[in-house]
């Protein structure tokens, strides 16, 4: 009984480690597919002008390097920062956690605007 109880206490201790880890994954994950993946507006009264812009680049009209922009990709690096730190900058995790973080700070690069990688999500 008493390695039972002590065995779940130091599957508890493991867990907390990768909480942060995890919440930087799903962060990278939501953030990617809707404002870099999905296109066009939820509105129907845009009359179809943004249907082939990613959410990202609607933001501020287009306009790069703005608050709103800064704040969106400074928000990922710091949830990278706290995760590697946590995990003690762990292989596998720091691995996947970089490649998360540099998948989507190279999107919202400014001379990203409009491309699309080996036509990746192009028009048809």
């Amino acid at each position: 009984m008493r390695v039972a109880k002590l065995d779940l206490k130091f599957q508890w201790c493991i867990m907390e480690n990768f909480k942060w880890y995890m919440i930087s994954l799903l962060k990278c994950q939501v953030t990617y597919h809707f404002f870099h993946w999905k296109k066009g507006t939820p509105f129907a009264d845009d009359q179809g002008i943004y249907n082939s812009l990613t959410w990202w680049e609607q933001i501020d009209n287009g306009k790069q390097l703005t608050r709103n922009r800064k704040f969106l990709t400074v928000v990922p690096v710091v949830l990278y920062l706290i995760a590697s730190h946590t995990t003690d900058y762990q292989h596998p995790m720091l691995f996947f956690n970089t490649l998360a973080v540099m998948v989507l700070v190279v999107a919202k690069f400014p001379n990203m605007h409009k491309v699309r990688i080996f036509g990746i999500n192009g028009d048809q």
